[in-house]
């Protein structure tokens, strides 16, 4: 499939509905990948989970759509709520880039619950119409009866700072006082930083200070995209997704063209301009496609939704005028200086269902599986079909290790070599817990301290064949329903 110039630059009110139509014959075409329980758009690119909430015992979850095609384009967001993990209302468009300050898309951002008055924080894009951006600006709007209204400026891009690279804000809470952060690639150096900005109201921010690497000889690359700053378990926990910061000589870590990477922060110090990080930022996710994540509380949990996609790839699915979806939604913790990524209890509680405990090497599969396991020595595993397409998971001694290469239908992108993950629990047992849906997997090994995310194309795949027989608990998982 190829982009259609005349409609790339278009909001989806422009379009003609003959495009939509077309788009969403395709969609429905998709009997191989279209996802039963994780969130999709009806057609175009997903990208960026935005604006997550939990208010009143609903979850709003907007995220980034270029609409039609399956190509970065026309930055808009959708919007959908749920109570549950299985109902959902797809309240269709949210955000339309409309602003004069967003005339090339509205990017990624997020939403603030004051208490009296929620508040929708992201950036609007600026290029100078020959495809390079030429500033981005911090914009804020009012949130109100699931509408997204009242835009204006929050923070005015400072070129004498930054690059045209200034984006992605998140309200932040410390000593009794409100901030504002986002991501920066700082003039003076060409590489990334994180900028806070104190609220005086707003849609009023001072500028304070850009935090820098503290360990000498890092940069964690040239943006910092999509900062995530959170208190929790007594640590401040820091999250990027990172432009510019890999290591192809290093099977293990920082091995995609952008990588999300995570430290802890020794202490905050507005009064300087150090990250104080306790240690060098390390990968959070092992698998081909996570990116772009955002946190959210719920109640006293700490939540995350990922973007199920990566930066400069083309999926099969492109064929079908869809890309991309959402995770699951995962709680994180820390312990002992290690994140820990679980799938949220709530969620879980809700989908699964049918859960049987059985001894065997084979499980049969229809599109969706949960299954869990305990694990004390080596075992490998393939989702596969009846034409021996398959994707492979390997537990050898010291690593886990995932190919794709087997699949039915190949990933254009530049990062298609395995996988591998350092174990973390070896020589005792650990708890391994997975999520299979049509076209995708969501590993969770070393008792929650190692995770795969990773979409797969195998047509038609059937079964789960293991390399000897275990004792697991499978469960079904329930469709969502989407008003």
């Amino acid at each position: 499939m190829k982009i259609n110039k005349d409609i790339q630059w278009k909001k989806y009110y422009d379009i003609d509905k003959e495009y939509f139509d077309k788009a969403n014959q395709l969609v429905k075409s998709d009997v191989y990948y279209r996802p039963k329980y994780h969130i999709a758009s009806p057609n175009g690119l997903v990208n960026d989970p935005n604006g997550l909430l939990f208010k009143d015992g609903v979850h709003h979850i907007h995220y980034q759509w270029s609409p039609v095609e399956p190509f970065h384009g026309f930055k808009h967001w959708r919007y959908v709520t749920t109570k549950d993990f299985i109902n959902y209302k797809d309240h269709g468009v949210s955000m339309v880039p409309d602003h004069e300050k967003e005339k090339y898309g509205s990017f990624s951002g997020s939403a603030y619950d004051f208490g009296d008055t929620v508040k929708i924080y992201w950036t609007g894009n600026m290029e100078d119409g020959k495809g390079e951006m030429s500033e981005e600006i911090q914009l804020v709007a009012d949130f109100k009866d699931g509408k997204i209204i009242n835009k204006r400026v929050a923070v005015p891009w400072d070129g004498e700072k930054y690059t045209p690279h200034a984006r992605d804000p998140k309200i932040f809470e410390y000593n009794n006082k409100k901030y504002l952060i986002f991501g920066v690639r700082t003039k003076h150096d060409d590489l990334g930083g994180l900028a806070f900005y104190e609220m005086k109201d707003y849609d009023k921010f001072e500028f304070v200070t850009i935090f820098k690497p503290s360990i000498k000889g890092n940069n964690y690359g040239n943006m910092w995209e999509c900062p995530n700053l959170d208190f929790v378990d007594n640590n401040y926990l820091f999250f990027i997704s990172a432009e510019g910061y890999y290591n192809s000589e290093d099977k293990y870590e920082l091995n995609s063209s952008r990588n999300v990477v995570y430290t802890l922060l020794n202490k905050l110090d507005l009064n300087s301009s150090e990250l104080n990080e306790k240690f060098e930022m390390k990968t959070v996710d092992s698998g081909y496609d996570f990116y772009a994540p955002q946190t959210y509380w719920m109640n006293k949990k700490l939540v995350w939704y990922g973007w199920f996609g990566v930066c400069d790839v083309q999926y099969p699915t492109d064929e079908y005028s869809w890309h991309s979806m959402l995770t699951i939604p995962r709680e994180l913790n820390v312990e002992n200086d290690m994140l820990i990524q679980k799938p949220l209890k709530d969620f879980k509680d809700n989908v699964l269902f049918n859960s049987k405990k059985i001894k065997t090497n084979i499980i049969e599969i229809n599109k969706a599986k949960h299954i869990k396991f305990k694990l004390s020595d080596n075992i490998s595993f393939k989702i596969l079909n009846d034409k021996n397409e398959y994707l492979l998971v390997e537990f050898s001694d010291k690593e886990i290790l995932m190919d794709r290469n087997k699949q039915s239908a190949k990933v254009d992108w530049d990062f298609e070599t395995p996988r591998y993950a350092k174990r973390k629990v070896v020589g005792k047992e650990q708890e391994v817990e997975m999520f299979i849906d049509s076209s995708s997997i969501e590993l969770f090994a070393d008792d929650y301290k190692t995770v795969f995310t990773s979409r797969f194309f195998v047509k038609e795949f059937n079964r789960i064949e293991f390399s000897k027989e275990i004792e697991l608990i499978a469960s079904d998982i329930k469709n969502m329903n989407i008003e």
